[in-house]
Formats: C-alpha cells, sequence, structure tokens
C-alpha cells in the first residue's frame, strides 16, 4: 500500500475506523522499527517506541487530512521518542557532538533508505514468485551457490532468475531515476 492507497484510508481514520487503523500500522511498523532501530541500536527498544508512536497518532488520529501529514507525524514522533530514549540514557551526548546539523543529516538519511528499501520491497513483491525469493536471497546477502543449494535449483538458474529480475526492477523503478541509482548500487554492489 502506497500513500494513494493510505490516502484512501484517511477519512476512515479520521472517524476512528480501527480497520483502517490497524491497516495502516502493519504498513508502517516494520519500517518504522528499522528506522527507530538506525537510532537505538536495540529492537526491543525500538519496537516499544513505535508503538508508543502509534498510541500517539491515535490520540491525534482526528488532526490528520491527508496521507503525508501521518507519514510525517509517525516518522517525527519515532525520531523525537529516539532521541529522548538515547538522552535518558546518556548516549545523547555522542550524537550531539557532531551538531544538531549532523543529527538532522542522519535522519534524512535514514528516511532516505528506509524510503528506498520500502519502494524496493514493494517492486520486488510484484515479481513472479520463483524470481522474488531468488531476489530476497540476495537481498539477504547469499551468494548464488547458497540461493540454488536453498532453492534446489541450478546456479546457472539463478543466474538467470537474477537476470530477468533486475531488468523487471529497472522497467518497474524507471520512473525514479535516483531510486534505480540508489538500487543499483544496493543490487550489483
Amino acid at each position: 500500500m502506497g500513500i494513494q492507497g493510505i490516502e484512501l484510508l484517511v477519512g476512515r481514520l479520521k472517524a476512528g475506523d480501527e480497520i483502517a487503523f490497524h491497516s495502516l500500522f502493519d504498513h508502517f511498523y516494520p519500517s518504522l522499527c528499522l528506522f527507530a532501530l538506525k537510532y537505538v541500536e536495540d529492537q526491543h527498544a525500538a519496537e516499544d517506541i513505535v508503538q508508543d508512536t502509534f498510541i500517539k497518532y491515535w490520540d491525534k488520529h482526528i488532526d490528520f487530512d491527508h496521507a503525508y501529514k501521518i507519514k510525517s507525524y509517525l516518522y517525527l514522533v519515532t525520531r523525537n521518542s529516539c532521541l529522548n530514549y538515547l538522552r535518558d540514557r546518556k548516549k545523547l551526548a555522542k550524537i550531539q557532538e557532531g551538531a544538531d546539523v549532523e543529527a538532522d543529516e542522519k535522519f534524512l538519511q535514514y528516511l532516505m533508505e528506509e524510503e528506498a528499501y520500502r519502494i524496493l520491497y514493494q517492486a520486488v513483491e510484484q515479481l513472479p514468485p520463483q524470481m522474488r525469493l531468488v531476489i530476497k536471497h540476495a537481498l539477504m546477502g547469499l551468494k548464488n551457490s547458497e540461493i540454488a543449494e536453498k532453492m534446489e535449483l541450478s546456479e546457472h538458474a539463478v543466474q538467470a532468475y537474477k537476470k530477468r529480475a533486475y531488468k523487471k526492477l529497472r522497467e518497474s523503478l524507471n520512473e525514479q531515476s535516483l531510486l534505480v541509482f540508489l538500487v543499483s548500487c544496493i543490487l550489483f554492489q
């Protein structure tokens, strides 16, 4: 579900529809956890922070009339909660030593990385099943021989699936040239 899908939920969210809220939660929870994890470096703390973010959102859900406002709110509250978590544990000093500008640059970098990965994974989900599985294994860092063994395929078949999958990914992501560059860097390391 992209921003357009969330945009369709906005009215239902403002009305307090719990099913719409669960859809929003399911969509953003994994990426917000990854985002928070980059700050706090503790999986459980990141999950707690994100859950608190959704509780805060639910308390203010009637104030949001656009999907972009919801997304911005979720990321900003998560970021601020992460910084508060670090401050409370005396780790914030390390981040602030560089300067507030550096922290903001990290925030933007993490946000761009998360968004690129989210778009990439959405494109990967559109691939045919075998190609999708090969690419998911490759994204987890498995070598062609390991993928072949795991999927009971020949290495040549794995290479062929990857080649076709990369072509399909480039085609589906062609409207976003910067993203294609980032994806190419990730996939063709």
